[in-house]
Parts: structure tokens; C-alpha cells; sequence
């Protein structure tokens, strides 16, 4: 497909070689609409080259987004699900060495979840970071 641009030119060249001045009534009409069809042009291009930009750019956003989202996981916090009605809770991982005993609680079933009293064996995560709450419950 052609180039909006090219496409107006080409209408621009045709009016030229059929001698459609703008002297003529008419002649006034098709420039003026050739006109606005050359700046109408110029603006969708441009779209076109900012909305690549932005493409682009979000991409980028999005690609350091999941990279930190990864690390973020992985380094600070551990994954709880809710055996009793499946909530995912995502906790700092340093809950399992505070001397203090933490229960984590379902914000939606108000279910304990997980006790950081050393009853839970963490040596046998199915992953370090993810913990199933069938586990974690004493």
C-alpha cells in the first residue's frame, strides 16, 4: 500500500496537469481539499512515527517491569496461598527468621495461614520462594 503522502501528491500532480487553477470556483475546492489532505497526511505520519516511539518505550517499561517484578519476588517475598478459600498472599521472606511469632492471616477468610514458629519445615519447599498453605498450617 501506498504512502498517504505519496497518494496526495500524486492527486496534487493530476490537478496540475489537468491546468485546475485556483482561479476557477472550483479550482479553489479541489486545492484547498488537496491542501488539507497534505496536511492530514504529514499529521498521520507523524502519529504513526510517535505511536512507534510509544511502542517502543512501553515495551521497555514493560521489559524492566517483569525483570523487577522477578528479582522483587524472588529476593523479598514468599508466595502463601489460602488452603481455605485460595487467596494468593505475598509476604517478606525474612518473616521466617523474626524471633517474634507471626501468624499471617487470609484477608479474605481471616484463615491462618502460615506461623513462622519453626513448625514449618522450609527445607522442603516445592520452590524457595512459594510456600502451599496445606503445608504451612500447624
Amino acid at each position: 500500500m501506498q504512502d498517504i503522502s505519496e497518494k496526495v501528491s500524486y492527486l496534487q500532480g493530476l490537478s496540475e496537469g489537468l491546468n485546475i487553477t485556483e482561479g476557477s470556483p472550483q479550482g479553489k475546492i479541489i486545492s484547498g481539499i488537496l491542501n488539507v489532505l497534505n496536511d492530514m497526511a504529514d499529521d498521520i505520519n507523524t502519529l504513526h512515527q510517535d505511536f512507534a516511539d510509544i511502542r517502543e518505550y512501553i515495551q521497555s517499561v514493560d521489559d524492566d517491569l517483569l525483570e523487577l517484578e522477578e528479582t522483587v519476588a524472588e529476593d523479598e517475598f514468599m508466595e502463601l496461598e489460602c488452603r481455605n478459600c485460595g487467596e494468593t498472599l505475598y509476604v517478606e521472606s525474612d518473616i521466617r527468621d523474626d524471633e517474634d511469632t507471626i501468624e499471617v492471616i487470609c484477608p479474605n477468610c481471616n484463615e491462618v495461614i502460615f506461623i513462622n514458629d519453626g513448625s514449618f519445615d522450609f527445607e522442603h519447599l516445592p520452590d524457595d520462594d512459594e510456600i502451599d498453605a496445606s503445608q504451612a498450617r500447624v
